[in-house]
């Protein structure tokens, strides 16, 4: 295994080196340049990927928020076949996008409303070499399955719990975080507040992060943060996902200073907004000293974002959004803050084992 002792070599992200970005980093000398960013000593925690435990350095470059399979046709008819990813072959040369350009894993927050599956997760993690984080909990009121209006949020909360530290169902394959959760545009619907509840039971006794879907850009994101604060989840615990897509930094400040993680996770979206603003908002964001609570994302979920249909593919972030971000003044070791530590921060916890395979 190379170490990486020189972090100078993140100069090279995106550019003709990059082998760094494949190479987990461990080290003294790795963490210490870190040092002040990290949630806790790397040694005492653990991510739970479908295939097993790993350390937080081996994560690598992580993306926090995709879709590498799902089928969702059933609640957005409008978009037809486009929201079934189901062929593993495709899928196996789509994500090539990611690895060569130095991508290490992916955070699968496909929920069993919209086709989770976590045994084909694992026979595509074994396949391509990519480490896969799997969420579990329930997506959206519209979707949700009946076990929601039947249980209480504890008796939901057992449910993540087991599926988090034994497996889901009898497969033995584990969710390593909960999410994404999500809510609507308007306002919170009593089973989304019973399900927050219950993501904020479970991670109390788990550890483990929580990830948000918010509506448009950020809606109702306040209204999700005082759900979980009253609920006696850490904010510190707590992803904010499809944040970055509204004008102005301005809209972003106040999430932020509540301490959660905010997720930009709709990179490459053009049809949603011109690139620059996201780029302008990460950049403002780690301006205003927030680098250490963002993350970066696609969130590929539709047949029309893969590449062999012509779509930005699992590629665009490092190769087109990376390269602006370096145009705002974005440094190198901010670029791997975001991209590298924070994603191991966020997606890991607390060890329970004494060791990790």
């Amino acid at each position: 295994m190379l170490i990486l002792q020189d972090r100078t070599t993140i100069k090279h992200l995106c550019g003709q080196e990059q082998g760094w970005l494949n190479t987990p980093i461990c080290g003294t000398d790795t963490i210490a340049a870190g040092e002040r960013t990290l949630s806790d000593n790397w040694d005492s925690r653990e991510v739970i990927t479908v295939q097993g435990v790993i350390r937080p350095e081996e994560m690598g470059v992580t993306y926090p928020h995709e879709h590498l399979f799902l089928d969702a046709m059933d609640h957005y008819s409008s978009y037809g076949y486009q929201l079934v990813i189901d062929d593993e072959d495709v899928m196996a040369q789509e994500i090539l996008e990611f690895t060569t350009r130095g991508g290490r894993t992916i955070c699968d927050v496909t929920l069993d409303e919209i086709g989770r599956d976590p045994e084909r997760l694992v026979r595509f993690s074994r396949r391509t070499g990519i480490n896969v984080v799997m969420g579990c909990g329930w997506y959206r009121d519209f979707g949700y399955p009946p076990i929601v209006a039947e249980k209480t949020s504890c008796e939901l909360a057992e449910v993540l719990v087991r599926e988090i530290e034994n497996g889901v169902g009898d497969t033995g394959i584990r969710a390593g975080f909960i999410g994404e959760i999500g809510t609507g545009r308007h306002h919170v619907s009593p089973a989304e507040e019973r399900v927050f509840r219950a993501a904020a039971l479970a991670q109390a006794r788990t550890g483990v992060v929580i990830s948000t879907h918010t509506t448009r850009w950020g809606t109702l994101a306040m209204e999700q943060i005082a759900m979980l604060e009253e609920f006696g989840t850490d904010l510190s615990r707590v992803i904010i996902g499809h944040l970055g897509d509204r004008v102005g930094v301005k809209n972003l400040l106040p999430i932020a200073a509540r301490g959660v993680y905010m997720e930009v996770d709709n990179i490459g979206y053009l049809d949603y907004q011109p690139e620059y603003v996201r780029a302008d908002n990460v950049a403002a964001l780690v301006k205003e000293g927030f680098v250490q609570r963002v993350l970066l994302s696609e969130d590929i979920c539709m047949l029309n974002h893969l590449k062999y249909t012509g779509g930005k593919g699992y590629g665009y972030l490092l190769e087109t959004f990376v390269p602006l971000l370096r145009e705002r003044s974005v440094t190198d070791e901010q670029i791997y803050q975001m991209m590298v530590v924070n994603p191991a921060n966020a997606f890991s916890r607390r060890r329970h084992d004494s060791c990790i395979s």
